[in-house]
């Protein structure tokens, strides 16, 4: 997979190479921004949330404050000296003193204890004995009903004298603070009635959240373990188990009754009760989000808009490397074509300019190179074969009138007509311009018009077989191959006094190689004879110019890719050709017009 992609990456075009290398860059700036941005909103929230926490439990300290000054004038009572004596008095029943004079005395204490303190919220203070009942001034309407005052009775006396708050009624009637009254004097601590202390805890909450009275304002909840004492009329209807998730002392982030608020709990340290400041939040929460998902809005529009931005700055720099690459693929084409671009590079001195005016020179240095080798190569070449060719013509034109004129002389018939019938075939082909490409079957053709002549001169004593598969009949050789080895042996042979001469020529295919064979009898070859005419050690004259013809002629068409060899076996002297095989065709016209003349 990994290998497919790199591969995929490595051949893509340059503009996508430049992306994909600044696309890590983009993308790694953008993430340490977004990080950035993210944590400085952490730590804003956090410091947020601490200094929110901080003045949310300095006003929650109210209900502390408030709820201990009640117990702290709760001991105030059971130390009133005067209402341990009227108690006292009025329990032992001696003295001049008269339950209606101890009721006076305890009233009037408690209406003093309650004007003091009603400003914390204590709606009134009442007395309970055996004898009589004394209430405080306060408001009657929160007088309990008798079968709730006497359980509450019962569960002061249980307390053996301490504080006990009662909270079973604080729907209807508030919280009470109860003890039972005990007797000081000489530490007899006999029960000498019960102090009920009624605590309008709704007013309180509600004045403690009294200064923020909006929509967004601080709500309180107060809790005795599992039972609410106070909630407000919004959230009467509040989950449990959301506030249970807030532990002591933090601050935590809540949905209550389908809203966000900003949670602190905290504890009251006399009494035990939890209570649960409440802020708002569902709109600041809101704000944040929006903010949040704006910049992430923004974060990532400016990321597509710096790469559409990088593609339209990178666009004028690939548009020079695609020009580049236009003219190297024209260049490259077999017809070497130059393109000109629309714009001018000669007065550019950077990296673009520089490639483009070294790739210009260069071509115009290989054009050059081109015309100045090989164009003048091959008017040279088809110079030296038509030079060569003006070399054999005379020379076969001589030897085959000189032949006719013999004949003509001696014997008046009909071969003279075929005779003259070859020649003319003969001169047809020699000097047409019309077909440049040779094979072996035309040299063969050659061949044989040359044999009819020099069979009527040497009449029985001359034969020529040949032995050419037919695959091979379209081999690629130059003009004029075989006929002037054919006559180098004829010359070799009958023209030196031999009695017969038989001419062999076979072609077979040897791996990627066409070797072809002209074999005679009755003569011999001199040793390294080619040698010794390239070298002119012997000096072509006469049928040494035809084979040394030969040889260039190959040499010219196929290089060293050819070969011509002179053999001399037990009855036949051999000269063997071996020519690359041509299949194509388009390389074979090549060859043929290098060679042709």
């Amino acid at each position: 997979m990994f290998h497919k992609i790199r591969k995929k990456v490595q051949n893509a075009p340059l503009a996508q190479k430049f992306l994909i290398l600044l696309l890590p860059g983009i993308f790694l700036f953008a993430l340490f921004i977004l990080a950035g941005f993210l944590l400085i909103i952490r730590s804003s929230n956090r410091m947020l949330y601490q200094t929110s926490g901080e003045l949310l439990t300095y006003s929650s300290k109210d209900i502390s404050r408030n709820l201990h000054t009640v117990q702290g004038m709760a001991n105030f009572i059971l130390e009133d000296n005067s209402i341990q004596t009227a108690l006292s008095e009025s329990k032992d029943g001696n003295g001049s003193n008269t339950p209606s004079n101890s009721y006076a005395r305890v009233h009037a204490a408690l209406n003093n204890y309650y004007q003091k303190y009603k400003s914390y919220y204590v709606d009134y203070v009442q007395v309970v004995t055996d004898k009589f009942s004394v209430l405080s001034s306060g408001i009657d309407s929160h007088v309990l009903p008798s079968e709730l005052q006497s359980e509450i009775l019962e569960t002061a006396r249980t307390q053996d004298g301490r504080l006990c708050w009662i909270t079973d009624y604080c729907d209807t009637y508030g919280i009470f603070l109860v003890r039972s009254l005990r007797r000081i004097e000489h530490l007899k601590l006999d029960d000498l009635g019960v102090l009920i202390i009624n605590i309008n805890i709704r007013q309180m909450m509600e004045d403690i959240s009294a200064p923020n009275q909006s929509q967004d304002s601080v709500s309180y909840i107060l809790c005795n373990g599992s039972q609410t004492l106070y909630a407000p009329a919004s959230l009467k209807n509040y989950e449990r188990f959301a506030l249970e998730k807030v532990n002591l002392g933090e601050y935590s982030i809540q949905k209550i009754c389908q809203d966000r608020y900003f949670t602190i709990r905290g504890r009251i340290t006399d009494t035990g009760w939890d209570y649960f400041c409440l802020s708002p939040y569902e709109d600041m929460y809101k704000n944040i989000q929006f903010f949040q998902q704006l910049f992430i809005f923004i974060l990532f529009s400016s990321l597509l808009l710096c790469i559409l931005l990088t593609k339209v700055l990178m666009k004028p720099l690939v548009t020079h490397f695609d020009a580049l690459m236009t003219k190297i693929k024209a260049f490259g084409n077999e017809k070497f074509e130059i393109i000109h671009c629309p714009y001018s590079y000669e007065n550019r001195y950077d990296e673009i300019g520089l490639l483009h005016q070294q790739f210009d020179s260069m071509s115009a240095k290989i054009l050059t190179l081109i015309k100045e080798n090989y164009e003048h190569k091959l008017l040279a070449k088809e110079s030296q074969l038509k030079a060569l060719e003006m070399q054999i013509n005379p020379h076969f034109l001589y030897n085959t009138l000189q032949s006719i004129n013999w004949r003509a002389k001696l014997l008046k018939d009909v071969p003279i007509s075929l005779m003259t019938e070859s020649l003319g075939k003969l001169l047809r082909i020699t000097l047409s311009r019309k077909n440049k490409d040779s094979s072996l079957s035309q040299e063969l053709e050659l061949v044989k018009y040359y044999m009819n002549i020099q069979e009527i001169r040497f009449e029985d004593s001359l034969r020529c077989e040949t032995e050419i598969p037919p695959e091979l009949v379209d081999t690629y050789l130059p003009k004029f191959t075989l006929q002037p080895l054919v006559e180098n042996a004829i010359h070799y042979t009958l023209e030196e006094d031999s009695d017969e001469c038989l001419i062999y020529i076979k072609a077979h295919r040897e791996t990627e190689c066409i070797v072809i064979t002209v074999s005679n009898t009755e003569s011999r070859f001199e040793e390294n004879l080619l040698e010794k005419l390239i070298s002119k050690e012997i000096l072509p004259n006469g049928f040494g110019i035809g084979i040394l013809n030969v040889y260039k002629r190959l040499e010219l068409a196929f290089g060293d890719s050819c070969s011509l060899e002179f053999i001399n076996e037990e009855m036949f002297a051999t000269v063997k050709i071996t020519v690359p095989d041509r299949t194509d065709a388009k390389r074979r016209d090549r060859y043929a017009s290098i060679a042709d003349c």
